[in-house]
């Protein structure tokens, strides 16, 4: 089904918006591909990592700029998979810049080397390189 394939998104609220804005890029160095600041209920930013996207949106104080098919609610009980092919590089120079780890490196049953770190919001990321 290619006519569908497009780029897939992570998109979530948080009312830590500039705190996680830098995290993502000063930090973990992704590329910010594009942001908004319409007003202050209407920012958002987009940040590739491999073929997707994580979008951060400021989450509305004003009811009326809220829609009723979207869930506002923090991020719960999901985490990312990001695969990398550079993973002790990168667990090195995320550990340089302190980064708050959830679990360091390690060498996983599955297969995997990876390590998982907390962003501002309580979101895990995990972070992965295939051994075989």
């Amino acid at each position: 089904m290619n006519e569908n394939a497009g780029t897939f998104r992570f998109t979530y609220f948080t009312d830590k918006y500039d705190e996680t804005c830098d995290f993502y890029k000063n930090k973990l160095a992704f590329s910010l591909e594009h942001s908004w600041n319409r007003n202050e209920d209407d920012k958002g930013a987009l940040f590739k990592i491999g073929q997707g996207l994580i979008e951060i949106l400021q989450r509305p104080k004003d009811p009326e700029n809220k829609y009723s098919a979207l869930d506002y609610r923090m991020p719960q009980g999901v985490f990312t998979g990001i695969q990398v092919w550079n993973i002790d590089e990168l667990f090195n120079m995320y550990k340089e810049k302190e980064i708050p780890f959830k679990q360091e490196i390690m060498n996983q049953p599955w297969g995997h080397r990876s390590f998982y770190v907390n962003e501002p919001n309580g979101l895990v990321l995990g972070f992965y390189q295939e051994q075989f």
